[in-house]
């Protein structure tokens, strides 16, 4: 996946995968040590990559997260870590908390006060591997950057802190009440968080990162959170997925094991990207100065044949149109790939160029300006990417789907103040890319539209986005509390 344009090796693997799941699950009880259980989950990041059946994968990923979490709480107690809630006195005096309401009926933002007043800052705790110059990182720093401290104590933990020059992983340190530089040992980790008598722990990773799910299993805050990095985990020691009304359609709940906390307009906002100097002209790419240029700039595992498929059904459909196709994969595969689809449909494969990489994200950023129209992928959509192709003011087409990873370019569009370009069916799609290829000017408005939300759209608004989450984090431990 990750060379990419392998596809009838992904998908008999992907086939055999969730085949060996169904066998595994329905084997228990099996004994498994602490290194296995640590492979069990790490391999579902693959799946919504390949197709968008949530509620499928769900069913089978949610039993094997609750396999992974009582293997990893057996292992724990063989070690005789002692990770245990607080009580209920004990958490209200450990977050100077005081109640001033005795009844709570309604979760998230349909409730309609805070019940408790706090005295003392809650503690929340950051847990990731991604506090750098990673996606993770770009995104997170302005709710860390505008949070209040006087009324949440943030506490970071680096999940395999390396000692590298990343000025981002240092902004991280300087930024956090108590930064945690730690290794690679969950227990470890679990066993700290727990000693620092953590109130809320927002994990970043999800999946992504085995260390970090083993921490989530072994439950060392009383109220755990899933937040940006990825789907939710499954894990059933994890509350609350943070979502928003866009990005997981409503049905959602019926198969998450966690309760969706949505926000009440955006899960994710930034104040801005650094933007540089641009390495990439036309005549260099050997384009000419009036045609059209589409541009697609993902990694090679999110490259599925049906959306390149479309893809090239827009390229010939507009006249005088150029594909720029750029992302990390192994080059000569992605070319191969690509050249397929694009002859298949009839398309000369001298309208596509292939890009490099670059040496900054500023660059990049910088260089999407070259484009006119920019087609997502499906069904994993872009996430920062996406935010950088709307800040950057260049239209988007993306198809949405039901699943959280096909759903990203929606919200943000959505939270943009976009609607142009959003598609709910394949035809729609390729309908879209076709309409902005062709209207010079329908892309100018779209382009102006985008440049005047900078000033007023949610997606661009991260103060006011962090003001909704911690009035969530108030109001989930209220939950926590009132529970007791």
């Amino acid at each position: 996946m990750t060379a990419g344009g392998y596809w009838q090796e992904i998908t008999s693997t992907c086939k055999e995968l969730e085949a060996l799941l169904q066998e595994f699950i329905q084997a228990q009880p099996l004994p498994l040590d602490e290194v296995r259980t640590l492979y069990l989950l790490t391999p579902s990041f693959a799946i919504p990559h390949i197709k968008d059946t949530p509620a499928e994968f769900r069913a089978i990923h949610n039993q094997i997260a609750q396999i992974f979490q009582a293997s990893i709480q057996t292992a724990a107690k063989e070690q005789n870590l002692n990770l245990i809630k607080p009580a209920f006195s004990e958490a209200v005096a450990q977050a100077g908390l005081a109640c001033v309401a005795p009844d709570f009926q309604s979760e998230g933002y349909n409730s309609p006060q805070i019940l408790t007043t706090p005295t003392k800052p809650l503690k929340i705790g950051y847990l990731s591997y991604a506090l750098r110059t990673h996606s993770v990182g770009w995104l997170a720093r302005w709710l860390f950057q505008h949070h209040e401290q006087e009324k949440f104590e943030i506490n970071t933990y680096f999940v395999n802190y390396k000692l590298v020059d990343d000025w981002l992983q240092e902004w991280y340190v300087n930024q956090s009440t108590h930064a945690h530089k730690l290794g690679m040992n969950g227990l470890e980790i679990a066993q700290k968080i727990h000693d620092d008598e953590i109130d809320i722990l927002i994990d970043l990773d999800s999946i992504t990162l085995d260390i970090s799910s083993e921490i989530m299993a072994l439950k060392p805050a009383p109220v755990e959170a899933t937040w940006l990095g990825w789907d939710a985990s499954g894990i059933p020691a994890v509350d609350y997925f943070i979502a928003d009304p866009y990005v997981l359609p409503d049905s959602a709940q019926n198969y998450y094991t966690e309760k969706i906390w949505r926000l009440p307009q955006t899960y994710i906002a930034v104040d801005g990207f650094e933007v540089g100097t641009p390495t990439l002209r036309r005549d260099d790419l050997d384009i000419p100065s009036d045609a059209v240029i589409y541009l697609s700039a993902q990694r090679g595992y999110k490259r599925h044949p049906e959306t390149t498929r479309w893809q090239m059904k827009i390229i010939k459909e507009v006249p005088n149109s150029y594909f720029l196709i750029k992302g990390g994969g192994e080059e000569e595969s992605i070319k191969r790939f690509f050249n397929q689809i694009a002859e298949e449909e009839g398309v000369d494969c001298s309208r596509l160029k292939f890009l490099p990489e670059v040496a900054s994200e500023a660059t990049h950023r910088a260089n999407l300006a070259i484009a006119d129209v920019v087609l997502d992928t499906y069904p994993y959509n872009g996430a920062t990417t996406t935010l950088e192709t709307l800040w950057m003011c260049v239209p988007l087409v993306t198809r949405v789907g039901e699943q959280f990873a096909a759903r990203n370019s929606y919200t943000m569009m959505m939270n943009a103040g976009i609607t142009e370009g959003i598609a709910w069916t394949d035809e729609e799609y390729i309908e879209w890319g076709i309409r902005l290829g062709k209207d010079a000017k329908f892309r100018q408005e779209i382009s102006w539209k985008l440049r005047q939300s900078r000033q007023t759209a949610p997606l661009w608004n991260a103060k006011q986005f962090t003001r909704e989450m911690e009035k969530a984090y108030e109001q989930m431990w209220v939950n926590y509390i009132s529970a007791k």
